[in-house]
């Protein structure tokens, strides 16, 4: 199976890269509440759209 067909699986994988920004900024303490806000929600906006452009069905 290609990564087209596996879209379900990388939201999985953005998502879990948003909860690790998130356990890095609240738990860690290595950056502050805000950014790490900022950093988690654009980590799971971007990372959103990128899958759902990468996994589009081509136009033709």
């Amino acid at each position: 199976m290609s990564l087209r067909n596996k879209k379900r699986e990388l939201h999985g994988v953005v998502g879990a890269l948003g909860v690790v920004v998130a356990l890095f900024g609240f738990v860690g303490g290595v950056i502050s509440v805000p950014i790490t806000i900022a950093l988690t929600f654009s980590v799971w906006i971007l990372g959103a759209v990128l899958v759902d452009l990468y996994c589009a069905p081509p136009d033709d």
